[in-house]
């Protein structure tokens, strides 16, 4: 019993396979009441009928099987209940059956023709929505891109004024030469960090107008990852001095060689650990390498600072993430380094994952995938 509703509710849901059904059953009703009563109640004439309903079910092979069948039948039920003897092709009963198959055939015609339109407009139908879909994502495209070109404007707008004050500053000093001024030192520092801060600042801007362009190519080339952690440790190691802080590199061991974009996985090292060292007062900078079981090279940079929230992992690789801090800092960037970061390592192949939590630190890693990877 359950499984009979069970199929009942199937048919319900399917208008089409309840249709074809019924086509099939009204049919063989036919067929036993024409078996049923004598050759002068040509109950033929109304064979055509379950092909209407076909032509709901739009099934194209169950159209002509049940109108063959049809056909068959017509002129079965006819040689089975003529007299013997009153056969001729003058015979009124065998041309009514004769009337019955042609307009069998006429009526699957017509319906075959029904269901062959009905397919094609559902089908262009189909390809309007589909073309609808892309549409749709093309704009959902377009406002995002829109939306990051408004993030740009409003980044620039507003932290592009303190690397400006270059200006300013020379002004000051040609104002007061000879006069009591500040000491020219502080005032070289503080010119030599807002250039720094202005070139940083434009550099990014065109590496992320570059890979939004697709126009940054890999170059691949054969490596050692030991001497490249190597060097970047001996170049970032006097700016983790400068804040007291303890910069470390594990090197795989044995030394690992890699085929990659050399100069991209550098910047990738070089940003991470510049940022631990901006977000870490206190405690340690390590870096390490390994190479997992399934051959993938993993790059990790973990720093002892002041980590991050779960709202802010969520946005971490966000293009101009600074936008949302209140404090606006600009030497601490301006939210584009990790997302840099993050489509630098997709070119090449890889992910960049991070975990962090407030006070407890933060670790990225980097995962490059074993095709990246020399033997020997």
């Amino acid at each position: 019993m359950e499984e009979k509703k069970s199929l009942f509710n199937v048919l319900l849901d399917n208008p089409r396979a309840l249709a074809g059904t019924l086509a099939v059953l009204l049919a063989l009703a036919e067929i036993l009441v024409d078996w049923a009563t004598w050759v002068d109640l040509d109950v033929s004439a109304l064979y055509s009928v379950p092909l209407v309903l076909v032509a709901v079910a739009r099934n194209r092979r169950l159209l002509w099987s049940l109108a063959l069948c049809l056909v068959a039948m017509t002129f079965a039920v006819y040689a089975a209940q003529i007299p013997s003897g009153a056969f001729s092709f003058h015979e009124p009963y065998f041309i009514n059956r004769v009337l019955s198959a042609v307009t069998l055939a006429l009526t699957a015609g017509m319906v075959h023709a029904w269901i062959v339109a009905a397919d094609a407009l559902a089908a262009q139908s189909r390809a309007v929505s589909e073309q609808n879909h892309e549409l749709e994502r093309l704009r959902q495209a377009a406002e995002e891109a829109s939306g990051r070109k408004t993030q740009l404007l409003a980044s620039v707008a507003h932290d592009i004024r303190s690397p400006l004050s270059i200006i300013e500053m020379t002004a000051n000093l040609m104002r007061n030469a000879g006069d009591a001024a500040p000491p020219a030192e502080v005032l070289v520092k503080r010119l030599m960090s807002n250039a720094r801060s202005l070139a940083d600042l434009v550099s990014a801007l065109v590496d992320i107008s570059s890979l939004d362009a697709g126009r940054i190519p890999l170059q691949n080339s054969v490596f050692r990852l030991n001497d490249l952690l190597s060097q970047e440790g001996e170049r970032l190691v006097p700016l983790a001095r400068a804040k007291n802080l303890w910069l470390t590199i594990e090197a795989p061991d044995p030394p690992l060689s890699l085929q990659t974009d050399r100069i991209k996985l550098s910047r990738v090292l070089s940003n991470l650990v510049g940022n631990a060292i901006k977000f870490t007062e206190t405690g340690s900078i390590a870096v390490s390498a390994l190479l997992t079981p399934e051959r993938a090279v993993l790059i990790r940079v973990k720093d002892t600072g002041v980590g991050m929230t779960a709202e802010g992992l969520e946005h971490i690789f966000d293009e101009y993430g600074q936008l949302g801090n209140p404090e606006r800092d600009s030497n601490k960037g301006w939210g584009l380094g990790l997302a840099i970061c993050r489509r630098l390592v997709g070119v090449m192949g890889g992910l960049i994952d991070v975990e962090s939590a407030p006070d407890r630190g933060t670790l990225f890693t980097v995962r490059l995938p074993a095709s990246c990877v020399v033997d020997g």
